[in-house]
């Protein structure tokens, strides 16, 4: 088993990992090194081809997403949400309408304003059901998370989330995360831990990627039960979810924002590829 999980994420990152500047120079340099004459140098990935991508944003509206419009509108291209400290507005979710994705590459340029700004994108996720007396409880769901906040304490890290779970009888969300420079396994049976099966970065030097108050390019890939998160081109968490009753293969993908003061997200170019 153990030897099946390292093959799929060492392919995963041999398919996915990116080289942007310094690192496409390093990445070319080790296949130029090789001697052999049979490699082929990697081309660096161009976070703007979108062919043989699903535009999710036409950048005018709101058409083909669902959320509470009086806190989600669309300001200079982007999709933007303002949270308010008082009375304060709670934890908001915006979701997809197209789709259940299943494996997939999503990819989109978000900005987080507030320092307590946090914020993420939700997917694979199962909607919990609706709570008389709490409006936005009809957008909560069960998924998966690629987590960031400007205090940059989770930024990077993959994890289960969240809101309502409780309430469902689902209990608390699995303590499992994959954190900045982690490559990770969940716990697979009741009391045990995560499995730690490689670090691969420093994860203070990871979080530097992250851009305060600007624009920040977000890509995810998920394959089967192989998840990876990066920044700015930088590979920040792998999350291997072999837990038997809790891992989700499909579901809703959404973008959030948690109400902790006045704080502001926003998010433009957002694209999906669905996997084969």
């Amino acid at each position: 088993m153990h030897r099946r999980i390292s093959i799929v994420v060492l392919g995963l990152l041999t398919f996915a990992a990116p080289a942007f500047g310094q690192n496409a120079q390093r990445g070319r340099g080790v296949a130029q090194g090789g001697g052999s004459g049979r490699y082929v140098d990697p081309a660096p990935i161009n976070f703007n081809d979108h062919e043989g991508w699903i535009q999710m944003f036409d950048g005018k509206t709101l058409k083909g997403w669902d959320g509470p419009t009086d806190l989600w509108h669309i300001d200079n291209g982007a999709i933007v949400v303002q949270t308010k400290a008082d009375p304060p507005t709670g934890s908001t979710y915006l979701l997809w309408q197209g789709g259940e994705p299943k494996d997939f590459e999503f990819k989109c340029e978000v900005k987080l304003e507030g320092a307590g700004a946090n914020s993420g994108v939700q997917f694979r996720a199962k909607l919990l059901g609706e709570v008389s007396g709490n409006r936005l409880s009809r957008w909560e769901a069960r998924g998966y998370q690629a987590d960031l906040d400007n205090m940059n304490s989770n930024t990077g890290a993959l994890i289960e989330c969240c809101a309502g779970m409780r309430r469902e009888g689902l209990g608390p969300p699995r303590p499992d995360r994959a954190f900045r420079g982690q490559v990770v396994r969940t716990a697979i049976g009741e009391g045990s831990k995560p499995t730690l099966l490689s670090t691969f970065d420093d994860p203070d030097t990871l979080k530097g990627y992250w851009k305060v108050g600007d624009w920040n390019q977000l890509h995810l890939i998920a394959r089967g039960r192989t998840i990876m998160f990066l920044i700015n081109g930088h590979l920040m968490s792998v999350l291997v979810d072999d837990n038997p009753t809790r891992f989700l293969d499909h579901g809703v993908l959404g973008i959030q924002l948690e109400g902790r003061g006045d704080n502001k997200a926003s998010f433009r170019s957002l694209w999906l590829k669905n996997l084969p």
